[in-house]
């Protein structure tokens, strides 16, 4: 049995919510990567990808111990960040891009509905504040 800093197990809410704040901008860096290397471009494209993985790594890090402040901070981050990604969508003239940007932003709405779902709210405020 796995557990977490407060001395017992994550719900699955949590878990998941983390690993959408990490991995969804995992993914878009190596897509600019991938992007940069195909169409010789400058390292300022990577900006936006790495500022994301910075501030979604911090929240998931702050979710993951505990911490009520991070939980708030998850939605700014939820919120700037699925906006880009309509921005992106709307702005985009390949496909694949498009279909990232879709599913970007769907995976930041979605980890904002699990930042205010009963288990994540019981895991960060604890049981008698939730």
């Amino acid at each position: 049995m796995k557990l977490s800093a407060r001395g017992r197990q994550a719900p699955t809410e949590v878990k998941v919510t983390m690993a959408l704040l990490v991995g969804v901008p995992v993914v878009y860096t190596l897509l600019v990567l991938f992007m940069m290397v195909s169409a010789d471009a400058t390292g300022r494209g990577l900006m936006i990808p790495l500022t994301s993985l910075l501030f979604g790594g911090i929240v998931a890090a702050g979710i993951g111990r505990g911490s009520p402040f991070f939980r708030i901070a998850g939605y700014v981050v939820v919120v700037v960040f699925a906006i880009v990604h309509v921005f992106a969508l709307l702005v985009a003239a390949m496909l694949w891009v498009k279909l990232f940007s879709i599913l970007a932003a769907g995976g930041y709405i979605y980890s904002g509905v699990l930042l205010n779902s009963l288990p994540m709210r019981r895991y960060v405020l604890g049981e008698d504040r939730a």
